[in-house]
């Protein structure tokens, strides 16, 4: 037997993940293909071929690139009959707890650290500014409000 064998929907790539992806089941559909498959392979199992009289709405299933197949998850047909109140009312806890262990290490600490004194180097002026602003209004107001002094006409 030569290495320079064909096989009917086998394909050969630079990487085998290629050539298995393009390839198709052509092969696997034909008792001969099979027989020369297995003695190409010097393997004394029995393959049977494929019922191509299976539906499948992989049309023709025989010559669909296994790659699409792939793609498909080999599903036929999706069935979905979803019951989500039901799913909650067996699955739901009624407590949900976990524990969550949590490890400060020194470049934590560290960062933590100097962005307070980034975050107070920048707030803190523009909050002692705004308050003495508020602050000399007030009093402002207040002298004004001492200097005017009520005659009385008594």
């Amino acid at each position: 037997m030569n290495n320079q064998e064909t096989f009917a929907g086998l394909v050969v790539g630079c990487l085998p993940v290629h050539g298995f992806r393009l390839s198709t089941l052509e092969c696997f559909y034909s008792s001969g293909c099979l027989e020369k498959l297995t003695k190409f392979v010097n393997s004394s199992l029995v393959l049977l071929p494929l019922d191509r009289s299976i539906p499948s709405r992989f049309t023709p299933i025989s010559s669909t690139p296994i790659g699409a197949l792939i793609d498909e998850l080999f599903i036929e047909s999706w069935q979905n009959s979803s019951n989500y109140s039901s799913y909650y009312s067996i699955c739901a806890p009624s407590k949900c707890q976990y524990p969550y262990a949590e490890r400060k290490n020194f470049v934590y600490l560290l960062t933590t650290i100097l962005g307070l004194c980034g975050g107070l180097t920048e707030g803190l002026p523009i909050v002692i500014w705004s308050s003495l602003h508020v602050y000399w209004k007030i009093r402002e107001r207040i002298k004004i409000h001492e200097r005017i002094v009520p005659i009385n006409g008594d």
